[in-house]
């Protein structure tokens, strides 16, 4: 989830975004015994890390700590604005389950 040339998108986008992506997208699926199996490409993503390792709270405190990941492909033909506002109503839709306020301007 890059783009191509990959190298030089890799580098573009470390100077763009200033930190690690993080796990966000990739492939998602099985194989099974028989050698088949089913794929598909996550472009957006919601996960919750193992409680196991977690930082230890005390008995009162009660935390869960979510990753949300979300994105647009931008090409050469892409409307910078336009993807940018698919990719907050796509997340607005994620964050809603949490109770988040959004702002939907």
């Amino acid at each position: 989830m890059t783009g191509a040339p990959k190298k030089r998108s890799v580098e573009i986008l470390r100077e763009l975004e200033g930190g690690p992506r993080g796990i966000y997208s990739g492939a998602l699926g099985y194989w099974d015994v028989g050698g088949g199996g089913d794929w598909s490409v996550v472009i957006r993503s919601c996960f919750k890390l193992d409680p196991t390792y977690e930082v230890a709270l005390s008995p009162k405190e009660h935390h869960e700590e979510w990753t949300l990941g979300a994105g647009g492909a931008i090409t050469a033909l892409s409307d910078r604005e336009s993807e940018w506002e698919e990719m907050l109503l796509k997340l607005r839709s994620v964050l809603r389950i949490f109770g988040a306020e959004t702002d939907s301007s």
